[in-house]
């Protein structure tokens, strides 16, 4: 199996266990869903590129609920082969030294990440950075390479600044998916003054083709920002807003080291296992004791055959995300929130190559993929069977199906109102109106829009002709359950309310969660209004 094919097994393995268990999607998933209903040059919190990405898919196939899975776990194989491509390049400069297949070793030891696992069917602004800034240590290491060479060649010149080029357009990218791709764009612009390459005049030339080529990709969604940001609405205000903290410092830096950076010492723990492996076939135990000591001796680790401006950068690629982040955390007194990380490990298998030294290719690929598959098992037996005998609520059992089928139902009841239509317009919050449009039957969603809040700004995919539609409004009818740690949806907005005041037709509907019968049922208040536009 060539390696790529490698990384697509395991996220099959992932993905088809997600599907399996999951009965609703995730939070982000359901937001890009929703909002994939036209295109825009940014969003009041985000970004356009992922909304880009998955709207046509949505014309396709419509907003079902294994369209962002696959995205997702899309983008973790994609960042993975560009890591991999990175890596064999890294190797090659030890002439041969560390063996060819090593990269493919140093990927699969990073792939127990949970950020891979678990959450690689997370379909977000983060995830969605993976590739492109996978894509901008690819480019920037390129240019590197033909830089460290004692004279610059001319045949290298033209390759040397298209990956200038390249850099800056997946920077670009990169900026367009999510902002916090500044943390990677800092931690490549130190290793460029550590490593002194300022004091060349073709990485200059190459830094300022890398800048230009970056805004020229987001010249249409700057100029929106700077429009958004001087009506005091848009992503930055939504940052500015979202990162606002009354805390103490001494508060703020223990949340920095017990959320954020105890969450990644978790998310991360899993590669121990791959680490595990490496050292058992590194050191066989068929081996006597001594000529295991001889080998130690004789055939230093991987780690130990890169040049040291390499460990550097290995180094920097590793862990230099997270250094960033907490020092930003500690010097600013800025919340960092943990799922910000994602991207931050692309690098870390790399790990792997201080433990090992010659082992058994096949050997390894086949333990691992095992792994992957058991513990793909035990984490949907656990999340699904599991949670739902337990009557644990969350949003992977959240009765998304039965709760379409009930709206929907509700609405062909109230045909003298709907005058006898398939639903096209819904207000309220994200994730319950989701849960309505992934189950539509007669559209798949294409054909109902979202009015999200019921608020304009949240939703510039409406126009005034869409509002003249009968409206459906949903609630949930007790977000906050008392003693509860999870809730259905949001809160209702105060203009969702004023609808649902106005409103002749309203009832509820009551759903079981789970199966087990101690557990609370979902319910949702539903209302229906002959037009958005009546006063």
């Amino acid at each position: 199996m060539q390696a790529w094919q490698i990384f697509l097994l395991i996220s099959c393995i992932w993905f088809f266990t997600t599907l399996l268990i999951r009965k609703a999607p995730e939070w982000d998933n359901m937001e890009e869903l929703v909002w994939a209903s036209s295109y825009e040059w940014g969003y009041q919190k985000h970004p356009p590129l992922p909304s880009w990405l998955i709207y046509p898919l949505t014309m396709l196939f419509g907003k079902v609920i294994w369209l962002p899975f696959v995205l997702g776990f899309t983008s973790v194989v994609l960042s993975q082969w560009i890591v991999y491509n990175l890596f064999i390049k890294i190797c090659k400069q030890t002439k041969e030294l560390v063996p060819p297949w090593a990269p493919l070793v140093f990927v699969l030891t990073g792939s127990f990440i949970l950020y891979y696992t678990v959450r690689g069917g997370d379909y977000n602004h983060n995830s969605m950075q993976l590739w492109s800034i996978a894509a901008m240590f690819y480019f920037y290491y390129s240019s590197w390479v033909i830089d460290r060479k004692t004279e610059f060649e001319t045949h290298h010149e033209k390759t040397y600044y298209f990956y200038w080029i390249l850099l800056g357009l997946f920077t670009g990218l990169a900026l367009l998916s999510k902002y916090s791709a500044i943390v990677q764009i800092t931690v490549l612009f130190v290793h460029f003054l550590f490593e002194k390459r300022f004091l060349k005049k073709n990485a200059l030339i190459g830094i300022l083709m890398a800048i230009a080529s970056c805004l020229l990709i987001m010249c249409p969604h700057l100029y929106w920002l700077y429009e958004q940001t001087s009506l005091n609405q848009g992503p930055l205000f939504y940052a500015r807003e979202s990162l606002a903290d009354s805390s103490t410092y001494a508060a703020k830096l223990f949340e920095l080291f017990n959320g954020f950076l105890l969450t990644q010492a978790l998310r991360v723990a899993p590669v121990i296992l791959a680490i595990y492996l490496l050292f058992r076939l590194s050191n066989n135990q068929d081996k006597t004791q001594q000529t295991l000591q001889l080998e130690r001796v004789l055939k230093p680790t991987w780690w130990e055959l890169f040049s040291q401006k390499d460990r550097i950068f290995l180094v920097f690629f590793a862990i230099g995300p997270t250094v960033v982040a907490l020092l930003i955390g500690i010097l600013f007194g800025q919340k960092i929130e943990a799922k910000w990380a994602v991207t931050f490990y692309l690098g870390f298998g790399i790990i792997g190559a201080l433990v090992a030294r010659e082992i058994d290719l096949k050997s390894f690929i086949k333990k691992v993929l095992w792994l992957h598959l058991i513990f793909a098992m035990g984490y949907g037996l656990i999340v699904g069977p599991g949670a739902d005998y337990l009557g644990k609520q969350g949003r992977g059992n959240f009765p998304s199906k039965k709760l379409g089928e009930e709206i929907h139902l509700r609405w062909q009841e109230n045909s003298a109102i709907t005058q006898g239509k398939p639903i096209t317009l819904i207000a309220g919050d994200t994730w319950i109106i989701g849960n309505v449009i992934i189950n539509d039957t007669v559209s798949r969603g294409r054909n109902i829009k979202a009015w999200i809040d019921a608020n304009d700004l949240e939703s510039p995919w409406l126009t005034k002709a869409d509002k003249n539609a009968p409206l459906l409004i949903l609630m949930d009818s007790a977000p906050t359950h008392s003693g509860k740690w999870w809730r259905g949806g949001h809160p209702p907005s105060a203009k969702v309310k004023e609808l649902f005041a106005k409103a002749p037709v309203k009832g509820v509907v009551s759903i079981p969660w789970t199966s087990n019968n101690n557990a609370l049922p979902l319910k949702v208040q539903w209302a229906i209004l002959p037009s958005a536009e009546e006063p």
